[in-house]
């Protein structure tokens, strides 16, 4: 009798987290009404929503529906409050107007649910006083949006209302959602994460005109995933998965209830040969007896670490080259004071302990090396960008002036709370080519129709004098956004040669939104092309010279990528 008693749970288990085709295809349904309607419909009852915690009671309820004429019945119910001029059907709601202005949101990216400070990514109804966006010219959209769904049900979404007396008409029912609250985690929450996620991205997510997205069928499989998590952790790692998707570099799932526990590491640091296919030490926070730098990784816990790097990859968001970059710094994380086992191709076997921080220890985890700004040798200077503070650029500007062969480094991202790249540009790099690379999609109908852009736009900095110099930029798959700014800005002004490997493809302000359970999600909000209009997401920018590591520059304590640039720049 006893595996009876065993096999109970597990059925019990699988029962309360099965899920229906029905129920699949009812959700997505909702979703795509929810979205329009969160995003889109103007009304007063929606601008003022708790749309989170809307979002997970409103799950709840299309779960409990059996037929289709209940889930018909139960989306009335729902949207109707929020969205009084909704109709179903081939009838559309009916306005009368007498002189009233038309009400539709202004987007600037997804905004219902933003944490971005920046400013760039913000919405405002049309009848609202003031209206800060960085937006001119911008379409009015339809009048109303129309959804046929399955099963031939069809919606009508207004996307564009009337006020009167300082009400948007007709009057809704906010009042019947005013006691909504956040819920203890289950796997509705974990759907809805899913939900919210999947609604901002379809109808705002800028670079879905350039790569190839089947909307319908990541829904549903985050749907269907979504309904077997049964932590927050679990949840965490479906998004992860969703986001792998898109392509988009700064699409990043942020739970740090998770990185909390699980971002320790030894006192090493890897390196991945791509020529070889290699995996090596590259450098060591102390001495080890068994370990030096160069030392070849066989096996991570007796698992290949390509393997684990190619798994680890579907859980990133980006391009090929920056998603192998992430799965490296992830190959060695876990939690404090566990253990690691290395096989190496020497044959010793070294046990590590994971016990520090990258963030507590960036001068090593986190940077090539440690210089702001040095004489190397040949004459080069060396400019560190990821280290060099303004103060000590302010100080060295005379010398930058009179220098012939620079280096500027940009493998780290430029020093955080400095404005040192803005400083050395504003001395000495004129934007002499009116280099444009950067626009802004004016997104007013929902699943990103008839979007148009602003103009393209650059840095256009016209102040004193060029350098005269012979200048190297240093980039690598990490680097992204700003740290590619930079080189296109430079390249396409021609003042630089660019030395390395291709970057990660990800330039664009990334905008962050709230999702349930603490956690949040990023994306590019902006549209970045190359200063020739040609695709630069997830290309990155290639370099004129290629650098591939190597293990006997690694061995001897030697920066190929420096060594390579100063070779260059001492040739005749």
């Amino acid at each position: 009798m006893k595996w009876r008693i065993l096999l109970f749970p597990v059925l019990l288990s699988n029962i309360l987290f099965a899920q229906t085709n029905d129920e699949i295809q009812k959700l997505q349904d909702f979703t795509k009404i929810y979205s329009v309607v969160r995003h889109f419909h103007p009304s007063d009852e929606s601008a003022q929503l708790s749309w989170d915690a809307f979002t997970v009671y409103a799950v709840n309820e299309i779960l409990k529906t059996k037929t289709e004429n209940d889930f018909e019945s139960k989306i009335k119910e729902l949207f109707i409050p929020i969205a009084p001029s909704i109709t179903f059907g081939t009838t559309k709601y009916k306005w009368e107007i007498n002189g009233e202005k038309p009400i539709y949101w202004i987007n600037s990216g997804v905004a219902s649910g933003s944490i971005s400070k920046s400013g760039t990514f913000m919405r405002k109804r049309s009848n609202e006083d003031s209206i800060k966006i960085k937006l001119t010219n911008v379409p009015q959209p339809k009048d109303s949006y129309t959804l046929r769904l399955s099963n031939n049900f069809i919606v009508n979404i207004p996307l564009i209302v009337y006020e009167k007396n300082g009400q948007t008409q007709p009057v809704g029912e906010i009042q019947k959602y005013a006691d909504l609250k956040a819920t203890a985690f289950d796997n509705r929450v974990a759907i809805s994460n899913v939900i919210i996620m999947w609604s901002g991205l379809r109808h705002f997510y800028t670079y879905q005109d350039e790569i190839d997205i089947d909307w319908d069928n990541i829904l549903k499989k985050g749907l269907e995933e979504s309904f077997k998590n049964k932590t927050q952790e679990d949840n965490f790692l479906t998004l992860r998965r969703f986001s792998h998707h898109f392509r988009d570099g700064h699409m990043y799932i942020s739970y740090p209830e998770f990185t909390k526990k699980n971002s320790f590491l030894p006192p090493i640091k890897l390196k991945y040969l791509q020529k070889t296919n290699q995996v090596v030490i590259s450098d060591l926070l102390f001495p080890h007896t068994d370990l030096k730098k160069g030392d070849v990784i066989l096996y991570i816990n007796n698992v290949n670490p390509i393997e684990l790097i190619n798994t680890s990859k579907l859980t990133f968001s980006g391009s090929e080259q920056y998603t192998t970059h992430l799965a490296l710094k992830e190959l060695l994380k876990g939690k404090e004071n566990s253990t690691i086992v290395l096989t190496l191709d020497n044959g010793k076997k070294v046990e590590l302990k994971r016990s520090f921080i990258a963030y507590q220890n960036p001068e090593f985890f986190s940077k090539d090396n440690n210089i702001e700004i040095e004489d190397m040798k040949n004459d080069v200077l060396y400019l560190n960008l990821q280290n060099l503070t303004a103060k000590i650029a302010t100080e060295n500007l005379a010398k930058i002036q009179s220098s012939k062969k620079i280096i500027i480094d940009l493998r780290g991202y430029p020093k955080r709370g400095e404005k040192t790249w803005q400083l050395l540009a504003n001395n000495f790099f004129n934007d002499r080519n009116n280099v444009k690379f950067i626009s802004s999609p004016k997104i007013q109908n929902p699943f990103y129709e008839d979007v148009v852009y602003t103009d393209f736009h650059g840095w256009d900095i016209k102040k004193n004098k060029d350098l005269t110099a012979k200048i190297v930029l240093l980039v690598y798959e990490g680097s992204g956004s700003f740290q590619e700014s930079i080189p296109t800005y430079l390249k396409g002004n021609g003042y630089a040669t660019i030395i390395g490997r291709t970057t990660g493809g990800m330039n664009g302000d990334r905008n962050d939104i709230h999702l349930l359970s603490g956690m949040t999600y990023s994306y590019t909000g902006l549209k970045v092309r190359n200063p020739d209009h040609s695709l630069f997401h997830t290309k990155g920018i290639v370099p004129d010279i290629f650098v591939e590591d190597n293990i006997e520059d690694i061995k001897n304590g030697k920066d190929t990528f420096i060594e390579k640039a100063i070779e260059y720049l001492s040739a005749e």
